[in-house]
């Protein structure tokens, strides 16, 4: 049995890690599991029995591919296990490789590549606040480059604002002649975005042509008009980075998909009888996994990242830059005051960010089992050991930032273009020592002696380890009605440590400004300096251990042969497990349940269940480590109607003196904050119980039909809070501004272009999350044979269904959030399986349902016109057919209908849940040989 495989606390189980080979059968326990295998099992428990007795030999292999021909994977498996010494010992072992060489990015598929996404109604009069647009495109940057008079960004100079978007913008009185009369001035000399921001507030971002048109670089490097798209909402004036159409940078097309992949795992599992009554058991694991990821997001330089000559700000240029073409430098030349000018770009071509990383897992088990006698009664005991090692590696490209500045300063010497000489290089070494000179004029002009110099590899590893004991015994104490009185008693000591080391790279300098605090802790003599335009990485170490003991009971009061009337049977059990925590304290875990059947054909069940999950190492120990963020402010004038209560929410924004027309830049521009853990978290606590029944009624046979009440409260719940979520929180809570979020942001407090604009931000871990769950679980099972299809055939029925009828979260004191409905949950949801078998062929046909969902449950009806994706049913075939006893082919195909992502599509996300439609119809054919 396989019931923990991740090693670490807190972390997210990789069932990948077993080969599939190996795997007996899987059994689900939706309650009650924790006080019996382990402290963290607050939702349920998945047990994967493994072949611990196999003998022979036996081969698979596999391909697959999609409907597009691309996608290639294979898989190769080995299963083998021997009997030795007269069947009291066998060792079975099993291996698995899989390889996915190719991976997809975004503009790979249909569906993505048209670039879907939701923003402000363009009319005023709108029945909806927000439409649909596609073809989503970022203006203010160019993967070429845009040139920039002063450090800002790129307006747009059309001349199409009125009195009505100076009314909307400034807040001003519609019906008030005064504000009527300043409107119509304000439109009148500033009647574009260009002349507000430039002619009204000096922050001017164009260069033009003779037409007036704002100017970037094109692939060759000559200045060419930008086209600013349709960008979203009725009025042109505020900064709005993202449009529908246009010729900026589309994210798209350097959005990652699907990554390529290889993984290789091998299990050893060895046991033998040293006596009648003693066993020893052992287990070695093995497994490696590495992937890379295509494309990222790119280095940008822009205003919206940083001011100009800093890491990611607009970069500053000399206007005799040698690698200005003739065209662009005429231009440059005319407008640019003082000899310089801005460059904003998106730096796809010199920066993929293609990066690689490896797991390798370790894990070795081994003890001694074995069966005593005591009053007649057989007792087991069990003394085992497990040691497990992770260990994780990554391999990334990053932009040096002293070095990229160096070569990007060009200059013309003895008819050579050069580095600007007297530079200086960067402590952290890269490809190369030699400056060579950066031409950010245009697409793929950089050399590659240029993208030598300015890279260095970040490096960074973690090792994640667990030690666990345990001795356990079990047996029956004494004759009870139904049956003998079972128990179990142990004891478990676990310890995990986490080591996280950021590598050379990314743990950065000593402070080259000890005058400045960076990180925010009131200590500027404690930074450091970045090698990198990203903050540093900090070092994170720690570990915990638990001592844990358990004990369960299961009491069978009245058994079948009773012959008690309206008790065919009666069972009472129950488990406890107290769990010592070094960080978190200690608490107790337990579950009481049983199971009553008034007749043979119906058996009702229950369960109550107390569970808790301890915090990880990371979430206790992280430092504090400075950083850039996003993210979207909640008193933003298009965020006033959201969240769980907006009432709360407007009145919460007022009170902070932000006025309801408010354009927020946080979701286009990032700024600072620190990212730290929290060394006061307590243990995650549940509270569930579930309640059901299982009919098997007599008249019809092999058919059972199970269906479950399960409803679980959890509180105290562990949640990383970034800086949506701390900002959310402040702003929808009742108790603004005394809870704990308001004190974790700051905002701009300097009259200007960047008053109230969010500076700072805190993001951690809180136990401040509460979920509350309530659904039926259903499962029906039926098989029957059908002689009329084939003389041995059999028909065979599954369904497994899911009625959500609650799914809510609340943070601190904040009213709930919805999920119940919205994408990734659904109301109803079901997988149902029909199986044809007839002696050596199966064929198999499943249906796998996704009810209709809303893009938002939370927001108010009139958030978005097309608010409803979809009901969505994919039918996957497979078919195999055994030649003989030793000989397996099959073929399956997912998606078979080549089912499309749900209408509207994906423009509020839905990627993870409706991947399949996305992937495309899949393919693979299988063959297997047994010896």
């Amino acid at each position: 049995m396989v019931a923990r495989i991740s090693w670490v606390s807190g972390s997210q189980v990789d069932l990948n890690l077993i080969p599939t080979a190996l795997i007996d059968r899987v059994e689900v326990i939706a309650v009650g599991g924790a006080p019996i295998y382990g402290s963290d099992a607050i939702a349920g428990t998945i047990n994967v029995i493994l072949k611990r007795h196999f003998s022979g030999i036996q081969l698979d292999a596999q391909y697959g591919i999609t409907e597009y021909g691309d996608l290639p994977n294979y898989r190769f498996r080995i299963l083998a296990g021997h009997d030795f010494a007269g069947g009291r010992g066998n060792i079975t072992i099993s291996g698995e490789y899989n390889r996915q060489p190719d991976g997809l990015i975004y503009t790979d598929r249909p569906i993505l590549a048209r670039g879907d996404f939701y923003g402000q109604a363009a009319s005023r009069t709108s029945a909806f606040t927000n439409q649909l647009y596609t073809n989503q495109h970022f203006n203010i940057l160019s993967e070429f480059g845009v040139p920039l008079v002063g450090d800002f960004f790129p307006l747009d100079p059309t001349p199409n604002a009125t009195a009505a978007d100076y009314i909307e913008l400034f807040g001003l009185n519609a019906n008030d002649p005064g504000d009527q009369a300043y409107a119509a001035f304000l439109a009148a000399n500033y009647p574009s975005q260009n002349a507000l921001y430039c002619g009204g507030f000096g922050l001017c971002g164009n260069f033009t042509n003779a037409q007036g048109q704002a100017l970037r670089f094109d692939a060759a490097g000559n200045l060419v008009p930008i086209d600013f798209g349709t960008r979203p909402g009725p009025n042109p004036l505020p900064l709005q980075f993202g449009s529908a159409g246009g010729n900026g940078l589309n994210l798209n097309r350097v959005s990652n998909l699907v990554t390529p992949l290889e993984r290789y795992s091998a299990v050893g599992l060895f046991n033998y009888e040293l006596t009648d009554h003693i066993r020893f058991v052992g287990e070695a694991w093995y497994s490696h996994s590495s992937g890379t990821n295509l494309y990222d997001q790119p280095a940008y330089n822009s205003a919206a990242f940083g001011g100009a000559g800093e890491p990611g700000g607009n970069i500053i240029m000399h206007t005799d830059n040698p690698f200005l073409s003739a065209q662009a430098r005429a231009i440059i030349q005319a407008q640019a005051p003082g000899g310089i000018f801005y460059l904003a770009r998106a730096n796809t071509d010199i920066s993929t960010r293609r990066a690689t990383g490896s797991v390798d897992v370790y894990r070795f088990v081994g003890g001694l089992e074995g069966t005593f006698d005591v009053g007649g009664h057989e007792w087991r005991w069990n003394v085992t050991g497990n040691y497990g090692r992770s260990r994780t590696t990554g391999r990334n490209p990053e932009i040096i930032e002293k070095n990229f500045n160096n070569a990007v300063d060009a200059v013309l010497q003895g008819g050579q273009i050069v580095c600007r000489p007297g530079y200086t290089n960067s402590a952290f070494p890269t490809g190369s020592s030699t400056c060579a000179p950066l031409n950010l004029f245009g697409g793929q002009q950089a050399s590659q002696a240029a993208i030598d110099y300015i890279t260095g590899y970040s490096t960074p590893k973690s090792v994640n380890t667990q030690w666990v004991g345990t001795a356990s015994l079990t047996g029956t104490l004494f004759d009870l009605p139904g049956g003998r009185l079972g128990f179990a008693i142990g004891y478990e000591h676990r310890r995990e440590s986490f080591n996280f080391n950021p590598g050379p790279l990314l743990l950065g300098g000593p402070d080259d400004n000890p005058a400045v605090d960076s990180d925010g802790d009131g200590n500027p003599a404690n930074d450091c300096t970045s090698f990198t335009r990203d903050a540093c990485i900090t070092p994170v170490v720690g570990a915990f251990h638990t001592n844990e003991f358990f004990g369960e009971l299961r009491a069978p009061i009245v058994s079948p042969n009773n012959n008690v009337a309206f008790v065919h049977l009666l069972e009472l059990q129950g488990a406890f497990r107290w769990v010592a925590h070094s960080s978190a304290g200690s608490d107790p875990t337990w579950t009481v349940g049983g199971r009553w059947a008034p007749i043979r054909d119906i058996t009702f069940r229950g369960n109550f269940t107390r569970s808790i999950r301890s915090p990880a190492v990371g979430e206790i120990s992280l430092p504090r480590s400075p950083g850039f963020f996003f993210a979207v402010d909640p008193c933003d004038a298009d965020e006033l109607v959201n969240g769980p209560d907006p009432a709360t929410r407007r009145a919460n924004c007022a009170a902070a003196g932000i006025p309801t027309t408010f354009q927020s830049r946080s979701n286009q521009a990032t700024f600072g904050g620190v990212t730290v853990g929290n060394p006061d978290l307590q243990n995650e606590r549940a509270r569930a119980w579930s309640v059901g029944a299982v009919i098997q009624p007599r008249f019809l046979p092999n058919f059972s039909l199970s269906l479950d009440y399960v409803n679980i409260r959890l509180r105290n719940a562990i949640s990383f809070f970034g800086a949506d979520a701390v900002l959310a929180s402040c702003y929808d809570s009742p108790d603004f501004p005394n809870n704990d979020f308001c004190s974790r942001f700051t905002r701009n407090t300097t009259p200007g272009p960047n008053f109230r604009q969010l500076n700072f931000v805190e993001t951690s871990f809180f136990n401040a999350d509460r979920l509350d769950y309530q659904g039926v679980l259903g499962e029906l099972d039926y098989h029957v044979n059908t002689p009329f299809l084939g003389a041995n055939s059999q028909l065979g029925f599954n369904v497994s269904a899911q009625y959500l009828a609650k799914l809510e979260q609340a943070s601190g004191s904040g009213l709930p959030v919805i999920s119940r409905g919205g994408i990734g949950y659904p109301k109803w949801s079901a997988v149902g399986t029909m199986t044809y078998t007839n002696r050596h062929f199966l064929l198999q046909v499943q249906a796998n349902y996704t009810g209709q969902v809303h893009l938002t449950v939370n927001d108010p009806p009139n958030t978005y016109p097309d608010n409803t994706l979809d009901a969505v049913t994919l039918f996957n075939v497979a078919m195999a057919y055994n030649v003989d006893e030793h000989y397996t082919f099959r073929i399956s195909v997912d998606n078979v209908f080549s089912r499309n992502f749900p209408n509207p599509g994906p423009g509020l996300g839905g990627v993870i849940t409706y991947f399949p439609t996305i992937l495309g119809t899949l393919f693979r054919v299988g063959a297997q040989v047994r010896f």
